[in-house]
């Protein structure tokens, strides 16, 4: 869905400056990554599996996301320590929370 497509879509007749970054991550999890990787309860129910073979450790699908959303946090918090913004981690960590909101609805239609 396109920037503007959204805009209209929700009657928006302002900047989404600050916004827009959502929309990038959005972008991501549901376009290309969607289709190359499945939904993400599929993928990171894979993830969980192959952590608890290699560890022991057993994740929930949801602590499979929270992984990885950690890690971005630790690059972000490197970032702001040095004085830079790291993009690609802030989207990357945004679509893992839109990743974990795609579990939770999967979740409450199975179960």
């Amino acid at each position: 869905m396109s920037k503007k497509t959204i805009r209209q879509q929700h009657g928006e007749t302002h900047s989404l400056a600050g916004a827009e970054i959502c929309i990038e991550a959005y972008d991501l999890i549901t376009g290309d990554r969607n289709n190359d990787y499945a939904h993400p309860y599929d993928d990171y129910s894979k993830v969980a599996s192959i952590f608890e073979s290699l560890s022991g450790v057993s994740l929930s699908v949801e602590e499979a996301v929270l992984f990885p959303l950690a890690m971005k946090l630790a690059r972000m918090r490197t970032a702001r320590e040095n004085n830079r913004w790291h993009h690609d981690s802030v989207v990357d960590a945004i679509g893992y929370l839109g990743c974990l909101s795609m579990i939770n609805e999967r979740k409450s239609t199975v179960e």
